[in-house]
């Protein structure tokens, strides 16, 4: 049997470990590129392990590539994009975090036949640019996110459904009074009732900015316009997403919290290799509730601008600007809202044709979110 070769963007983040592990049980690709931020020690065991041919850091190591003679280092904000065309991958998977995800999405393209999509700014700051350019390549894109892997799944082989759904946990602050939440703490936003998870995105969980994301992702993978793509508070987070058909019938994706599930579905599709314990269905207890807006603006205004590329970016950016000063205290948990909508009502609607041009939006973007935390 001949190997996949597989890159893995990120491997020390949470994406790239546990695509690590889902590579060691399916046993069909050989990991021939990884690539890291600064966590050095980690990406060393890595190296030790998995003896990929090639490697790239954003820091400085040069002192990795005395260590392991055997592979190809490449270094700084170029090297990744330099990695991946020596590779050659048969996929990679996009585990990098931030908007430059996008520019990692777009080099994935020109150089695999795969990519496994993790990094949600290709598609909220990329959007069509990174999906014409698949479809112009051949190029398939594979979701990693579990709501976007439910949502691709129940779509395979069977008429188009009229509307599909995605759901959130409803975050830590979904049973608090609405008059409390403005005033929310950093330890009461971060005790997220399901999961465990990063700051941002626990934070983004709260504000339900990442069901906003989420929400304009699902615009560009399927294609359904926003009116069409509904979203539920599900609390013990066993349903992922569903598919609504014009003969009443209503498809569920159901499964346990596990991110290495979409990760290996992302790897081995059309079929499936992973082996998982399933839900004891016994057990098993679904409901959904309807999102309360007045709780979470920021996943009405999301809504309004999906479909707009420039206001997508600014969200996006306003929002790391804010949640990074809200971690520090500098601002308080309503602040977060204030600043994402009032960036985005600030900058003009544009389509970027290409990566530099959405770094302009996004640096744009940021400095009016700075300006905004100044002024509140």
């Amino acid at each position: 049997m001949t190997l996949k070769r597989l890159a893995i963007i990120g491997s020390t983040g949470s994406i790239g470990r546990q695509t690590l592990e889902v590579v060691n049980d399916l046993r069909d690709y050989k990991v021939v590129a990884l690539s890291c931020g600064h966590n050095f020690s980690l990406f060393r065991k890595q190296l030790m392990k998995f003896k990929p041919d090639y490697a790239a850091t954003l820091g400085d190591a040069v002192y990795l590539r005395e260590e392991f003679p055997e592979t190809i280092f490449f270094f700084g904000a170029d090297g990744i994009e330099e990695m991946l065309e020596a590779a050659m991958p048969d996929a990679v998977v996009n585990g990098a975090s931030g908007a430059v995800g996008l520019r990692y999405s777009l080099k994935a393209i020109e150089t695999s036949k795969r990519l496994c999509l993790a990094n949600k700014e290709s598609l909220v700051c990329g959007g069509k640019l990174l999906i014409e350019k698949a479809v112009q390549r051949g190029v398939e894109i594979i979701p990693v996110d579990s709501e976007h892997s439910g949502i691709f799944q129940l779509m395979i082989g069977d008429s188009r459904p009229e509307k599909i759904f995605i759901t959130a946990s409803g975050g830590a602050l979904r049973d608090y009074p609405l008059e409390q939440i403005e005033e929310a703490t950093l330890e009461e936003v971060l005790k997220h009732p399901t999961w465990s998870m990063g700051k941002r995105i626990t934070i983004d969980s709260a504000t339900m900015v990442n069901k906003g994301l989420e929400v304009i992702e699902a615009h560009y993978l399927f294609n359904y316009e926003e009116k069409d793509i509904l979203t539920y508070i599900c609390r013990n987070s066993l349903i992922h997403g569903g598919a609504i058909y014009r003969d009443g019938v209503i498809k569920l994706h159901v499964g346990e919290a596990d991110m290495k599930i979409p990760i290996a579905y992302s790897l081995s599709y059309p079929v499936r290799t992973y082996s998982s314990p399933h839900i004891k269905l016994d057990r098993l207890t679904l409901s959904l509730e309807e999102i309360d807006y007045r709780r979470y603006p920021a996943l009405k205004l999301a809504r309004e601008i999906t479909g707009v590329p420039s206001k997508q970016i600014a969200y996006n950016a306003a929002d790391e600007v804010a949640v990074k000063y809200f971690e520090k205290g500098a601002i308080k948990f309503g602040d977060i809202f204030r600043i994402i909508y009032r960036v985005v009502e600030k900058v003009f609607e544009a389509s970027p044709h290409n990566f530099d041009e959405v770094l302009e939006i996004d640096r744009f973007s940021r400095k009016l979110a700075e300006r905004e935390v100044i002024e509140l």
